[in-house]
């Protein structure tokens, strides 16, 4: 230890990262060895069954050794067990003909992913069912495939080496993402119960009767519906489109022809008013002519005779046109009421898609797509007016254990009441938002750090000093907040992450608390 003193200090930290390098490499290397011996007795272990059943004098060996290396073995006796298998197997001469491996290469092909490998094998299955074939013996076969699997040349490990650690996928971790991305999604009513059974498992997904795989079948299954039936209401929507369409242009037609009509009317009425002028203009010319009364009262009789008929034909005309005029009246009144009803009804759909779109249905609030959309208009605020701008982003404390306690009802009550309580006491100005499971984002405008960091914490202590009870039992509910003001470089990402990062202090240092960065 006295070598470790302050005159050598540098000296020290050098040997010191050295050791600390090289142990942390021998991990590596210790679990890359129990990686490999874990796969090397899964093989064995999948070879001997696949064998068995071959030979009467190997299948009790297979057995033994099956047995022996399903967990820890004992070193000599394994070796003593290869060896008396290895000298079973030398002694057992086989026939080119009587080698079937075909179900042996297409285990093989599915265990490994390596194309390469794949190809090799699948090279191997073929020379070993040519006629040309070397391959006359099981163990001969058996070196092979390991020649495939398991090259024999390593490369020394050294201390400048970087050993690639064997990566496992956190199936908490991707439940919760795939959970925060069911936030994001609207979804269509007839779906719910299917997704919130799905939220559910992935809430839990290690204590869940089915499989993770199963559960992200079904994810996928559920997605490509939700999809379908999207794609199908868009064109119920495209359909109901072209039909308003269709009754617009007939209501075009009607139109053009009551105008048509009206101005038909008008000509022939103009028409009739021009004929009596014309006709009573003659007559008084003749008045001043005429020398006989007799022809006089004879041509006045004529004149009023063909007036009388062109009033008679003009108002039998007029008559029809008016009709006319009346039916395409009423066709147009019955073609506007239909077309009311159907844009009201059209009103009420889309309503109800909207709401859909733009809100969780659990809470009531604002879902992620209406968040993406009111944080570029509040930065855009911001940026013509300069005023203050702050984030708040709240996570409900200890959430899974609430589900795992008392169930996954009593934790959308929980849900749904921090989200009634965030709401109202919120300002009209402010915006809050379910962004996915148990998080919650606030944009609050016109609003410095320090104001916000007060409301956040009047906002905290109201929700923890709220009671709520499931099934006669307390319920305790606390909530954790990170906060954040934007700045004149800020992004929507930056601006989020910084918010984000005030949350994890928050959760990191205690929970039940605000946080600012």
């Amino acid at each position: 230890m006295g070598f470790f003193t302050k005159q050598n200090e540098d000296l020290s930290e050098q040997w010191r990262k050295k050791y600390l390098n090289l142990f942390d490499e021998q991990n590596k290397v210790e679990h890359t060895h129990q990686e490999k011996e874990k796969l090397l007795r899964q093989f064995i272990i999948q070879l001997s069954i696949i064998t068995e059943g071959r030979d009467k004098y190997l299948d009790p060996i297979l057995i033994r050794l099956r047995n022996h290396i399903k967990d820890e073995f004992d070193l000599a006796i394994l070796k003593m067990e290869l060896k008396t298998f290895n000298e079973s197997v030398k002694n057992m001469p086989v026939a080119k003909k009587n080698l079937k491996a075909d179900l042996l290469f297409d285990f093989l092909v599915r265990q490994y992913k390596d194309s390469a490998q794949q190809t090799a094998l699948r090279d191997l299955q073929k020379l070993v069912n040519s006629e040309e074939t070397m391959i006359e013996q099981v163990s001969d076969l058996f070196i092979e495939i390991l020649k495939i699997i398991e090259p024999v040349e390593q490369k020394p490990l050294n201390s400048e080496e970087i050993v690639e650690p064997v990566v496992y996928v956190d199936v908490n971790v991707v439940s919760q993402q795939l959970l925060q991305y069911f936030g994001a999604l609207a979804i269509p009513a007839v779906f719910e119960q299917p997704a919130e059974l799905l939220k559910e498992a992935l809430l839990n997904p290690n204590h869940s009767t089915m499989l993770f795989e199963e559960i992200l079948n079904d994810l996928v299954k559920l997605l490509l519906r939700i999809k379908e039936y999207s794609e199908a209401e868009q064109q119920d929507i495209d359909q109901f489109l072209l039909h308003i369409a269709n009754q617009l242009s007939e209501l075009n037609v009607i139109v053009t022809e009551t105008n048509a009509a009206a101005n038909s009317s008008v000509k022939s009425r103009n028409k009739l008013d021009q004929s009596v002028f014309t006709q009573i203009r003659e007559l008084q010319v003749q008045a001043i002519k005429v020398k006989s009364l007799d022809i006089l009262k004879e041509n006045v009789n004529q004149c009023f005779k063909t007036i009388a008929a062109e009033i008679k034909a003009h108002h039998q005309q007029d008559q029809e046109q008016q009709q006319k005029f009346q039916d395409h009246m009423a066709e147009l009144v019955n073609k506007m009421i239909s077309l009311e009803l159907e844009s009201e009804n059209l009103k009420a759909e889309l309503k109800v898609i909207h709401t859909q779109a733009t809100h969780d249905t659990l809470t009531g609030l604002s879902n992620r797509n209406a968040y993406n959309q009111r944080l570029k208009d509040e930065i855009a605020r911001y940026k013509r007016y300069h005023t203050p701008l702050t984030m708040a982003i709240w996570d409900i404390d200890h959430f899974k254990n609430i589900n795992d306690t008392f169930g996954h009802k009593a934790g959308d009550k929980v849900l749904a009441l921090t989200a009634n309580q965030l709401q109202e006491s919120t300002r009209d100005t402010d915006f809050i938002s379910r962004f996915g499971g148990e998080e919650f984002v606030m944009l609050l405008p016109n609003t410095d750090i320090t104001l916000a960091l007060k409301l956040a914490e009047d906002l905290r202590e109201l929700i923890t000093a709220t009671g709520f009870n499931a099934n006669g039992k307390a319920v305790p509910v606390t909530i954790s907040c990170g906060l954040t003001e934007f700045v004149d470089d800020d992004t929507e990402d930056s601006f989020f992450e910084r918010a984000d990062k005030a949350l994890y202090e928050a959760k990191n240092t205690g929970r039940n608390r605000c946080c600012i960065i």
